[in-house]
């Protein structure tokens, strides 16, 4: 059973019905349903106006909802009671088979899209409920779309806008949501997607994604977030920030005598560390387990070459202040780039200061939180360094 035949399924049980009886029974609804692209009761939730916009593009750099590819929302007359079947049809569905194929699909689409697609997933969903699929669709796409209202409402923002000497136009502000939650689809698809490229159990791990900084979350209806529309939620829609951002330059702090004392304080480190120690106290000792702490030493050799790199592109010769040891020097330093790929005899002494760093962060965070700390030996230190010194050397091959 797919997402769409459990979804109805799962709904007719509640109420004690067939599927067929589900559908059947609010089906009749479907009279009530208008789509529409601004609602005004995003301003004053009293308003009950509402727009199909059909105007056509303007294509000159604008953005409008006619520009952009947006799906419309739904309102019911009636409120919420009438509102199952259409809030069905607004609601995103995967072709995916896992619940975790589903939560994680970037290509579902509405059942709407579905019907108006003539989609065969969405045939197929249908038909395996004991329901004929061609005179539901026929209903659903004979759904109409709003009139424009013959006034506005007093409630409402009104703008007067001059047009001539005694001339204008009362413009009324209707949000667009049809863009709002545009917006708010590619906010929450770009999450995913960071996600997932950043998930190192996930086949996408290591490719690029954007992140959108800033966002603010508004929540509309209040207790009760249906009765704005069929596409609005309890979680809202994502906005923007609207104001220029605030860039300023970070200060890097040289490191004076030890890159791993002075540049990664161990505090930073407070949970990685807390999974090393769990990891420490776990008595199995298995293929899983090694595997899960070469995941967590890679954590800490993540955020190592973040701050390493950051040294290697400062101006060359930076080192020559500091009492740093000619091999983190060789490392960090562009001054020694050449010296740096051609011989790699550094390397190793980095990894064992690496090593030390690590077991003497993990017994302040043991002191810390008073734990007893597990003795480690030189078989884990040289454990801790290989990892490091397996990154280290694919860099300078790949440099």
């Amino acid at each position: 059973m797919g997402s769409i035949a459990t979804y109805i399924t799962d709904k007719a049980a509640k109420k004690e019905q067939t599927p067929a009886e589900w559908i059947q029974k609010n089906l009749q609804n479907l009279e009530r349903c208008r789509t529409v692209s601004h609602i005004a009761r995003y301003t004053n939730p009293d308003v009950a106006i509402s727009v199909h916009d059909t105007s056509q593009p303007v294509g000159q750099g604008y953005l409008t909802t006619t520009d952009m590819t947006a799906e419309d929302d739904l309102i019911v007359n009636g409120g919420a009671a009438y509102m199952a079947f259409a809030s069905f049809l607004v609601g995103k569905f995967s072709q995916k088979e896992t619940a975790e194929e589903q939560k994680a699909d970037l290509a579902a689409k509405t059942a709407w899209q579905y019907f108006r697609e003539d989609s065969p997933f969405i045939r197929k969903e249908i038909e395996s409920l004991g329901v004929e699929y061609e005179p539901l669709r026929e209903k659903i796409l004979k759904i109409r779309p709003q009139e424009v209202p013959q006034m506005t409402d007093t409630r409402l923002r009104q703008v007067y806008f001059p047009t001539g000497e005694d001339d204008y136009h009362l413009l009324t502000v209707i949000p667009p949501v049809s863009m709002m939650f545009s917006l708010t689809e590619q906010v929450e698809t770009a999450s995913r997607s960071q996600r997932r490229c950043r998930d190192k159990k996930s086949e996408h791990y290591g490719e690029s994604y954007f992140i959108f900084p800033d966002i603010t979350r508004a929540a509309f209806g209040g207790s009760q977030p249906q009765n704005m529309s069929c596409r609005n939620t309890s979680l809202g829609v994502d906005i923007l920030p609207s104001q220029p951002p605030i860039l300023s330059g970070r200060k890097i702090k040289l490191p004076k005598r030890n890159f791993f004392s002075d540049s990664l304080y161990w505090r930073r480190f407070s949970d990685t560390l807390s999974d090393l120690d769990a990891l420490f106290r776990d008595q199995r000792h298995n293929l899983a387990m090694r595997k899960r702490r070469e995941d967590i030493i890679l954590d800490f050799v993540e955020a190592i070459l973040y701050e390493a790199n950051r040294l290697q592109i400062l101006p060359a010769g930076w080192s020559k202040e500091t009492e740093l040891s000619d091999e983190q020097a060789t490392w960090l330093d562009e001054a020694y780039g050449r010296q740096r790929q051609a011989d790699t005899d550094w390397i190793w002494p980095v990894c064992l200061d690496f090593s030390r760093w690590l077991v003497n962060a993990y017994g302040r965070f043991c002191g810390i939180e008073k734990r007893k700390e597990i003795s480690l030996s030189n078989a884990e230190l040289h454990s801790f360094a290989s990892t490091l010194e397996s990154v280290l050397k694919q860099e300078v091959r790949e440099g």
